[in-house]
């Protein structure tokens, strides 16, 4: 199952309203870009990229 979100890009625009704000705010932002880049991490490859490998 292929999804339209892309963890690494949530991350980023996390960390960037953490960086807008302050406080509570700014801890709740950063918590949730900690949470993308984990999923990130943890993520499988895109079925769209599949057999890229063999070719090369």
């Amino acid at each position: 199952m292929d999804s339209d979100y892309d963890p690494e890009r949530e991350a980023e625009a996390a960390m960037k309203l953490a960086a807008a704000t302050d406080g509570l705010e700014r801890q709740r932002w950063i918590s949730l870009a900690m949470a993308w880049q984990e999923l990130a991490r943890v993520r499988p490859p895109s079925m769209s990229g599949a057999g890229t490998e063999e070719a090369a």
